[in-house]
């Protein structure tokens, strides 16, 4: 009796752990997944906009040109061939800097559930910020619109974060967009419709994208930004 009664208590014990280990909400922060390997195109293809300026690797980069006047159209981009992207409860982050220009350099489009919506950086001039679309209205017009003054030829670090009821996007520890989805419309502008599922554009403008990179959000991190604040 005595021996069943310690076996017992290991096997609830053991299981505990076992548990506890599986839990996605002990780890601070699930591993990242990198999408670009820094050396090739592979996972990526250009996207079938119009005209578009050349795409390549260079120094490590994803390198978006802007193609020469009269002959391109105004976006040039890249979309990923994966069959595996994540919908919701996800972070993606890369590095993007504006190279030659002065329109959005790095402006990416993203899953949202059964939809898609795009970070705009830069857009309307070099400074506009903000989600396009929202109810139909673009980052230029909705309430995530924001500026940021970027510099030429610096780096910037960019992340997207998207659980089933809210989207935050962030420049380096700066959060600029904390917004519910749950009561609006999302999708994109019929611009970026080829960068879906996901993929960067530039708009007249050069720009270089690296270190991109997506993970799984925790579990306390999805309750954490379903919470209904906007602070």
């Amino acid at each position: 009796m005595r021996k069943a009664t310690l076996f017992l208590s290991w096997s609830m014990l053991a299981g505990l752990c076992m548990v506890r280990a599986g839990d996605p909400t002990d780890p601070k922060e699930q591993a990242w997944k990198p999408l670009f390997d820094g050396k090739t195109m592979d996972g990526w293809q250009p996207a079938d906009l119009y005209k578009p300026g050349p795409c390549s690797v260079k120094d490590g980069a994803l390198c978006l040109k802007n193609g020469k006047p009269g002959e391109n159209g105004p976006m040039t981009g890249i979309v990923s061939t994966r069959k595996d992207l994540p919908k919701k409860d996800y972070e993606l982050r890369f590095q993007a800097r504006r190279v030659e220009g002065d329109d959005f350099f790095a402006t990416v489009t993203f899953p949202v559930g059964g939809s898609h919506c795009s970070f705009v950086t830069g857009g309307w001039g070099g400074e506009t910020v903000g989600l396009s679309t929202l109810d139909g209205m673009d980052a230029s017009e909705n309430d995530t619109s924001g500026s940021f003054a970027f510099e030429k030829g610096k780096w910037y670090t960019f992340r997207v974060r998207v659980s089933e009821k809210r989207i935050q996007t962030f420049i380096g520890d700066k959060r600029l967009v904390n917004v519910g989805t749950e009561d609006r419309k999302v999708s994109i502008r019929l611009e970026c419709m080829p960068c879906r599922p996901l993929g960067v554009a530039t708009y007249r403008t050069t720009g270089e994208v690296k270190a991109v990179e997506i993970r799984p959000l925790t579990t306390s991190e999805v309750a954490e930004m379903n919470k209904k604040s906007d602070e």
